[in-house]
C-alpha cells in the first residue's frame, strides 16, 4: 500500500485500464518520498530566521546593559568607539533574522499552495494518477518541488501560482499587467524557469526514457488570468480546471495558454 503521506487520485494499485507503460510509470511512485512538513524548507527557514532574531535580540539588550566605561577600558577602547561598537552588533543578527522571517513566510504561502492545488487535483483527477506533492529530489539542493503528477501521459511537474489580475511572459521573464503597460516584474525565479529545472530534477531521479516517457514542466496560475505567454519556454495554463482537463484529455492546441 502507498505511504499515507501521498495525495492519492485514485486506487493505490494500478487500474486495470491504465496502459502498461503507465503501470510501470505508477510502480515507480513508491520510491518517490515528499518532504515530512517538519523538515519543509519553510520551517528551516523560520527556525533560522528565530535564532538571528533572538540573537540580535539578546546582542542588543546585554549592550545596552553593559557600562561603556568598564567594556572601553576592557577593550582598550575610546568610550565613543566603545559605544559605537556595541551600538552595531546586534545590526547584522538582526538583519539576518528579518530577512529569514520574511522569506519564511513567502515560503509558507507557496506551501500551502502547493497543498491546496494537490489536494484539488487529487479530488478531481480519475483513477490511475498519483499526485505527490513537496517532492524531495535527490540533489541535496534545499529547494524542493511543488507537485509532481504521474499518470498514463507520463509525470507533469507542476509549479502553482498565486497572483492576481493579468501576467505576460516575455523570453521567460513574468510581469504583472497593469492598466497602463507592463507592471512589475515577478519576485524571485522565473516560474517557467524554475518548472524546467524541477523537471529536469525530477527526469534525472526516475531514469526515464524521455522519448517514452515525457516529463513535462508546466506553470499552473490558480487565479490569475493569463495575458500573453507566447515567448514562455514551457507552457502556461490557467485555472487548476484546466490542468485536470490537460491531463485527462491532452493538450487541444500548441498554444501555450488554457482557458
Amino acid at each position: 500500500m502507498m505511504p499515507d503521506r501521498y495525495y492519492r487520485a485514485g486506487p493505490s494499485a494500478p487500474s486495470p485500464r491504465m496502459t502498461r507503460r503507465a503501470s510501470l510509470l505508477f510502480g515507480r511512485v513508491r520510491v518517490l518520498g515528499t518532504v515530512p512538513p517538519a523538515r519543509r524548507r519553510w520551517r528551516r527557514t523560520l527556525r533560522a530566521g528565530l535564532f538571528w532574531t533572538a540573537l540580535g535580540l539578546g546582542a542588543a539588550t546585554i549592550s545596552y546593559a553593559l557600562s561603556l566605561d568598564m567594556a572601553a577600558r576592557s577593550l582598550g577602547f575610546d568610550r565613543k568607539f566603545a559605544e559605537l561598537f556595541f551600538a552595531l552588533i546586534p545590526i547584522p543578527p538582526l538583519a539576518l533574522g528579518v530577512h529569514g522571517l520574511a522569506l519564511a513566510l513567502r515560503l509558507r504561502a507557496a506551501s500551502a499552495l502547493a497543498d491546496r492545488t494537490a489536494s484539488y487535483l487529487a479530488e478531481h483527477l480519475p483513477e490511475g494518477y498519483v499526485v505527490v506533492p513537496h517532492y524531495a529530489p535527490r540533489d541535496g539542493a534545499d529547494d524542493e518541488v511543488p507537485m509532481v503528477v504521474i499518470g498514463p501521459p507520463g509525470v507533469l511537474v507542476i509549479e502553482p501560482r498565486d497572483e492576481a489580475g493579468e501576467v505576460l511572459c516575455y523570453d521567460d521573464n513574468w510581469y504583472r499587467k497593469q492598466k497602463y503597460g507592463v507592471g512589475r516584474r515577478f519576485h524571485g525565479p522565473s516560474p517557467s524557469q524554475r518548472a524546467r529545472w524541477n523537471a529536469a530534477r525530477v527526469r534525472g531521479d526516475i531514469s526515464v526514457d524521455p522519448a517514452h516517457t515525457p516529463v513535462e514542466p508546466v506553470v499552473v496560475f490558480v487565479t490569475a488570468h493569463i495575458a500573453d505567454v507566447s515567448r514562455s519556454s514551457v507552457t502556461a495554463i490557467e485555472g487548476l480546471p484546466a490542468i485536470v482537463d490537460r491531463l485527462v484529455r491532452g493538450p487541444s492546441d500548441p498554444v501555450r495558454v488554457a482557458v
